[in-house]
């Protein structure tokens, strides 16, 4: 007879396996207008579906995140979504922000400042979302709304290119954070729900708990982010 756990999982060797199908697709493209001068594009859509042994979501280890270097530059990494998830009213946002299904896209304009010294404008919109209810994580959940959830961010950056490696640097902020109250999304609306929330939540404390969520990100990395 085969052992399970406490929880009904079943062990190999006395430790539960994950069961999950998992599959993660990139489109880059880009346009070149004149020599070092281009239009260039992304898009990212994956998904995963945990089963049998793995009843709730993606193991932790190949679940998606949204933010970072590498994706929406106007957030850290893994500190944007799930859906519309109040991450600011969760002391473990960390280890929260992930999901099971990912959607994102970037544009990037790219342009020479010296031989040395590129420049890039760029813009990055995305999301991520879990497949099933979760009780602990209001608003994660993908729906047919998930189009109204996606972050905006907006920023720019430099390029220094010693042709062997690409060293850069981006400075990016939030335009529109999906998480904050309906009608308070949008940077350049008020913040009336949202400062009552988190006052509420982490009393006199609340500044240093949350900061503001348009906070500017800046993000070093080695080579272009696509």
């Amino acid at each position: 007879k085969q052992q399970t756990s406490s929880s009904g999982q079943y062990l190999i060797l006395g430790i539960p396996y994950s069961q999950f199908i998992r599959l993660d697709n990139t489109l880059i493209f880009a346009h070149k207008i004149k020599n070092e001068v281009s239009f260039n594009y992304r898009l990212q859509i994956g998904g995963g579906l945990p089963y049998g042994n793995t009843k709730t979501s993606l193991p932790y280890d190949y679940s998606f995140f949204a933010g970072g270097t590498n994706d929406n530059r106007g957030w850290r990494s893994r500190a944007l979504g799930p859906g519309t998830y109040k991450y600011y009213l969760d002391s473990n946002r960390t280890s929260t922000q992930i999901g099971d299904i990912r959607i994102g896209g970037s544009f990037e304009f790219r342009f020479p400042l010296s031989e040395l010294v590129k420049g890039a404008v760029f813009s990055d919109i995305g999301n991520t979302w879990s497949i099933f209810f979760d009780p602990n994580r209001p608003g994660s959940q993908f729906s047919k709304n998930w189009y109204h959830e996606l972050g905006v961010g907006f920023g720019a950056g430099l390029r220094f290119d010693f042709d062997f490696f690409v060293i850069r640097v981006d400075l990016g902020i939030p335009i529109k954070a999906p998480s904050l109250p309906k009608g308070e999304q949008w940077i350049f609306q008020k913040k009336d729900v949202f400062t009552s929330e988190i006052q509420n939540y982490y009393g006199s404390s609340w500044e240093e708990r949350t900061p503001f969520p348009y906070t500017p990100v800046l993000h070093f990395g080695i080579g272009y982010p696509f």
